[in-house]
């Protein structure tokens, strides 16, 4: 169960998150599975895998290499302040390479989210330790709802498979003793209503 709970983990990491979810818009939202080539598409997907995922991962790497964080768990509030200013400044830097494009102005906004949640955690972190992997399904969750809102597009099985997914990284969180269930809850609702509050501004 433990190894499970750990492939689950790595699977549904927050740094993936983006990844993911511009996986799915490019495959679902006409305006960029129809009206752009496929080549470009997935060029963009790589462009944003690379800026928020594989450097910062490369980053946090080197830190643990240099011991400035124990393990990549990051299992005290601590060690996670600097690998969140990083996912910060990296996620924003994807916001920012992509922002010239106004086609990806609906991922944008996302990515502009993520950056925003990233910096609350942060600060959020100093008191309490919520946990980084529900607060990004909760991301997630808020910005299918968000999507759903602003374009009329119906992802109701997506955020019905999204609520599940939460629920069974929940379990693989506290399965590995890396958080409790306030922690738990207080990440989904945070990345929630940060993201849907995102989009119900713009």
């Amino acid at each position: 169960m433990k190894r499970i709970a750990q492939i689950i983990s790595v699977v549904f990491h927050p740094l993936l998150i983006p990844s993911y979810v511009f996986l799915i818009l490019i495959n679902t939202y006409a305006q960029y599975s129809v009206m752009l080539p496929q080549n470009y598409r997935y060029l963009m997907l790589l462009l944003v895998f690379l800026t928020s995922f594989v450097l910062p991962l490369l980053l946090i790497m080197v830190m643990l290499k240099l011991k400035i964080i124990e393990s990549l768990e990051m299992r005290t509030k601590q060690e996670r302040a600097l690998p969140l200013l990083i996912t910060a400044g990296f996620f924003y830097l994807t916001y920012h390479f992509l922002r010239q494009a106004p086609h990806f102005a609906l991922f944008n906004f996302f990515m502009l989210g993520s950056a925003l949640l990233a910096i609350i955690s942060l600060l959020i972190n100093y008191f309490h330790k919520i946990s980084l992997h529900m607060t990004a399904m909760g991301g997630l969750f808020g910005a299918f709802t968000g999507f759903s809102l602003v374009l009329g597009y119906n992802y109701t099985i997506l955020i019905t498979v999204i609520v599940l997914l939460s629920g069974l990284v929940g379990f693989a969180r506290l399965q590995l003793k890396t958080h409790t269930e306030s922690e738990i809850y207080t990440g989904f609702v945070l990345g929630f209503v940060v993201m849907a509050g995102v989009f119900m501004v713009v």
